[in-house]
């Protein structure tokens, strides 16, 4: 079935974070947090094209656009680009008989949700925009290369007034921070140039934008831009009531992990900590994960002992681990957080990780006729709350937005709660750490 849109003038759909899932997505993945930009250092399609933020040159003249630079504006200076840039845009323009216009923009964007750059204010989308001047009333049909494969690529089916932009749609679905959003869009496969037609893009690049040029990628097959108006209606000036063309303006840059300091993502920083009877002294093993480029070079700083700071390992795919161990007297504390350090050819990025406990729930259970509901967790922290120096951690269960302190047992680390008057059990409860962990699970069947 068709899938038909009511236009008086103009429709705008705004769908920014609101988690709307397409058929089928064809973006992928993102890359980490570019630490200049704090936009994805790259977005990738699933035929394996992966594109960073195209910022070459000016913004206006060359193989990028994007809006100059605010001066004064201290984000915009630092990232390079003023309200918006592109990791990949695609458009196409149609003449109309009696000098009227089609235009389709398909785009993959980097922009601001109050509009001006500003500090944690990044938002990312994937854009599909239709602007058409019609002729007269009727029922409009478009193909374009980002139509829904769920239907086979059926063509968008407009019912508009003739006008100027009597089509006028523009749909974006992306968010801010994790920047999750955008990959559940319309677009994607990236449109590249056709590498079967000459000239061949320029290296490192997916097409120029200042030449018009055919491409593969559509969904279904559909590498062309094409109207169909009613009947009768002479749509190309020679008598045809459809216009269609597979040449496109295509923006991309490929991703380079060398252009730019390397970004840094926190799996987790956790420790391990008890009493070693025979000496009185704390036993601490720190573990620590972090996301970073594999062509990067990973150190941890701030281990108690300074002489375990270094490089982390690889583990051939995306994280790099370290381990840190030290036994010490009750009044060596520790460390809350410890430094990551990635470096590469364009320069260095560093942040800070936080190293928290883990906590285990052990147990959930309800008894209906009691109505109370039991909950046993348990920290990697074990200290002994005799222990001089320093103080054990305190667990606290949480069940909605009511929370309850847990006590401590006599085995190492457990803390437990009953909580009377729960007619119904909660699906799941969290218990929370003063020393930073969370732990979350639902009731013992």
């Amino acid at each position: 079935m068709l899938k038909k849109f009511y236009i008086a003038i103009t429709l705008v759909v705004a769908l920014i974070g609101l988690g709307i899932q397409p058929a089928k997505s064809a973006l992928t993945g993102k890359g980490l947090i570019n630490p200049i930009t704090n936009f994805p250092s790259s977005y990738s399609d699933a035929k394996g094209v992966s594109l960073e933020l195209c910022l070459d040159g000016d913004g206006v003249t060359g193989l990028c656009f994007f809006d100059p630079v605010i001066p004064g504006n201290t984000t915009s200076e630092t990232s390079g680009f003023g309200a918006e840039a592109f990791w990949w845009r695609a458009t196409s323009t149609l003449n109309l008989a009696g000098g009227g216009q089609a235009d389709l923009v398909l785009g993959l964007e980097a922009a601001y949700a109050s509009g001006d750059p500003a500090p944690n204010d990044q938002i990312t989308f994937g854009r599909v925009r239709i602007r058409v001047d019609v002729p007269v009333d009727g029922d409009y049909k478009i193909w374009h290369p980002a139509l829904s494969e769920l239907n086979g690529c059926q063509p968008e089916v407009y019912t508009a007034t003739a006008g100027i932009k009597g089509i006028n749609v523009t749909r974006d679905i992306g968010g801010p921070t994790p920047f999750d959003g955008a990959l559940s869009g319309e677009v994607g496969p990236f449109l590249t140039w056709d590498p079967a037609i000459p000239p061949a893009a320029p290296a490192g690049f997916i097409g120029d934008p200042a030449v018009n040029h055919k491409v593969v990628g559509g969904h279904c097959g559909i590498n062309f831009f094409r109207i169909e108006a009613p009947a009768g209606v002479d749509l190309d000036g020679a008598g045809h009531n459809f216009v269609q063309t597979n040449l496109f303006s295509v923006l991309g840059k490929i991703f380079n992990e060398a252009d730019v300091p390397p970004g840094i993502e926190s799996v987790r920083a956790t420790y391990t900590r008890r009493i070693k009877p025979t000496t009185g002294n704390i036993a601490v093993r720190i573990n620590t994960w972090v996301k970073a480029p594999p062509t990067a070079t990973i150190t941890l700083s701030g281990l108690p002992k300074a002489i375990q700071d270094g490089a982390m390992t690889f583990d051939g795919d995306k994280t790099f681990f370290k381990r840190g161990t030290f036994a010490a007297l009750n009044n060596t504390p520790v460390p809350t957080q410890l430094t990551v350090t990635a470096s590469n050819a364009a320069g260095s990025n560093t942040q800070a990780v936080n190293v928290v406990d883990v906590v285990t729930i052990q147990s959930v259970s309800w008894a209906p006729k009691a109505q109370t509901l039991k909950v046993v967790a348990i920290s990697s922290d074990k200290i002994s709350p005799t222990a001089a120096g320093d103080i054990p951690p305190e667990l606290t269960l949480q069940i909605g937005q009511n929370t309850f302190p847990m006590r401590r047992t006599k085995t190492a680390g457990q803390y437990v709660v009953s909580v009377p008057s729960i007619a119904v059990p909660p699906a799941f409860v969290t218990v929370t750490s003063s020393k930073g962990g969370v732990g979350t699970a639902g009731m013992n069947d």
